[in-house]
């Protein structure tokens, strides 16, 4: 009896996960529950922490959770996730290691001037220090942000 073995294709699965997002970048020595609190009443949103979503990582025999949030737009079928980029001393992506946050996109509806837009929003929240669009094909540990 032959046993078959199936192989994860990752960049497939990179590819069709990334497929219409952008990524933004945030800084805040602000928690991520009391960011999105602010998120949430300044832009409209209604992020809440997602618990099955949680990434966990382990590193050197230990362990690291990473926070997610998650806001579901359901007229325009646009998924919002936002990420803890750090965890005590680890990082979930640790290319950014000057980014606290990450907000992910994710849907059609968003084009590009309609993210700008939104990163303007987000600069005059109060406890955001700095946000950038990042590209993510520039970004090395892109598998971490799949949950």
């Amino acid at each position: 009896m032959s046993v078959l073995k199936l192989k994860l294709d990752q960049d497939q699965l990179l590819e069709d996960f990334f497929e219409s997002t952008f990524l933004i970048g945030i800084v805040s020595s602000a928690r991520d529950y009391q960011l999105c609190w602010q998120i949430n009443n300044h832009m409209h949103y209604n992020f809440r922490v997602n618990n099955s979503l949680e990434i966990n990582l382990s590193k050197h025999q230990r362990a690291f959770y990473f926070s997610v949030f998650d806001y579901e737009e359901p007229t325009k079928s646009v998924s919002h996730y936002f990420y803890n980029n750090h965890c005590k001393a680890e990082f979930l992506l640790p290319e950014l290691k000057n980014i606290d946050y990450l907000w992910l996109i994710k849907g059609d509806y968003y084009q590009q001037q309609d993210v700008k837009k939104l990163i303007d929003q987000l600069r005059r929240v109060e406890l955001v220090q700095l946000v950038s669009l990042l590209d993510i094909r520039d970004i090395k540990n892109k598998m971490n942000l799949i949950f």
